[in-house]
């Protein structure tokens, strides 16, 4: 059985003997994963991290389904495992990034959790502690940060402490402020909106608890307020809402209005591939 030591320990040769989390995966579902995402198992590299990444963010769907039918979604690394992998679902960052870090250690690699604070465009402020979950990858005497769970977000490692990419998203950059690291995202080239900033303390699993919940059942989440389901895709992003769909190429977006309540769940099997119940009774 794989001993995701990253969930209950710190980053780095110092951290304590590893501790197995109660929903602990074995080698068996970490191959299952892999054929999710149609990789073959390598050595720690970082071209085998960026092809991990990139097929994660290609294959795996953000998306707050469950939280919009208020179907509970346990804090439980085996269940993210059966959604994602059995059901072809998706989910939000805590789910995402939790299993990818699993993976990513199960594989060889070194992984920390981090903590984020997403920057809230209504109200023009940050988030809380633990309002997001990334990962900070160290491969070959360098540190990386890795995301595949912040929906429309930078598709290859990104360098720490600082760096910038254009993929066809846009422009990503990372830099440090104020003793954390920012993330910021231009889809028009030198129009920066500010995503997330990011602290490289390691965090242990158990430290995201609440948030997770709170995300699921507070007014104030902005998972509660709306529909959505994210793919990225080679050439851009397709979007699922219960109104409509959205294909948007660069910084260009075409949008496919649903004539009829059911198909959007329709579109989710055959388009996206999901199986399994869809709705308030799908847990």
């Amino acid at each position: 059985m794989l001993n995701p030591s990253f969930l209950e320990a710190p980053f780095g040769p110092s951290r304590s003997t590893p501790a197995s989390a109660p929903s602990a995966l074995g080698e068996a579902e970490l191959g299952s994963f892999l054929e999710l995402l149609a990789v073959k198992r390598e050595r720690p590299s970082v071209p085998f991290l960026r092809r991990l990444q990139r097929r994660c963010l290609t294959s795996v769907a953000f998306e707050n389904l469950d939280i919009h039918w208020k179907v509970p979604i346990p804090f439980d690394l085996r269940h993210a495992w059966e959604k994602i992998v059995r059901r072809r679902r998706g989910g939000y960052c805590y789910e995402l990034n939790g299993l990818f870090g699993w993976a990513l250690e199960g594989l060889g690699f070194d992984v920390a959790l981090l903590s984020g604070k997403v920057w809230r465009k209504p109200t023009r402020s940050w988030g809380p502690e633990y309002d997001h979950l990334a990962l900070h990858v160290r491969l070959d005497g360098g540190d990386y940060l890795v995301d595949v769970g912040y929906g429309d977000s930078f598709r290859t490692p990104l360098p720490l402490p600082s760096a910038e990419r254009s993929d066809v998203s846009g422009a990503y950059r990372l830099s440090p402020e104020g003793g954390e690291l920012q993330l910021d995202h231009a889809v028009v080239p030198g129009h920066w909106r500010p995503l997330y900033r990011v602290s490289l303390r390691p965090r242990a699993w158990s430290e995201f608890g609440a948030m997770f919940h709170w995300h699921q059942t507070s007014p104030d989440s902005p998972f509660t307020n709306h529909t959505v389901f994210t793919l990225a895709r080679p050439w851009g992003r397709s979007t699922v809402t219960e109104r409509y769909r959205m294909e948007t190429r660069g910084a260009r977006t075409v949008r496919h209005r649903y004539r009829s309540e059911g198909e959007w769940l329709e579109e989710l099997r055959t388009r996206f591939g999901v199986k399994g119940p869809l709705g308030p009774h799908a847990g």
